[in-house]
């Protein structure tokens, strides 16, 4: 068990190694920006779109569901 959870780990850091050596390209024109504010919201935004759209239908069906089991 703690081979197997190792070698992922090994595998994980010799990535991030690898991704951490390559030289940073130059921006071209139809790259976003990731270090200014509009980037921070836009990501905020979409998680909480998305967080939204995973808990809302439960949350909607609950009281009608609880409505229902009543009668």
């Amino acid at each position: 068990m703690m081979v197997g959870r190792f070698a992922v780990i090994v595998r994980v850091l010799a990535l991030a190694g690898s991704l951490a050596a390559k030289t940073k390209a130059a921006p071209s024109t139809g790259a976003m920006p990731t270090d200014n504010l509009l980037f921070a919201g836009l990501l905020v935004g979409v998680i909480l779109i998305v967080g939204g759209l995973i808990y809302f239908p439960a949350l909607a069906l609950a009281p009608i569901l609880e409505q229902l089991s009543i009668r």
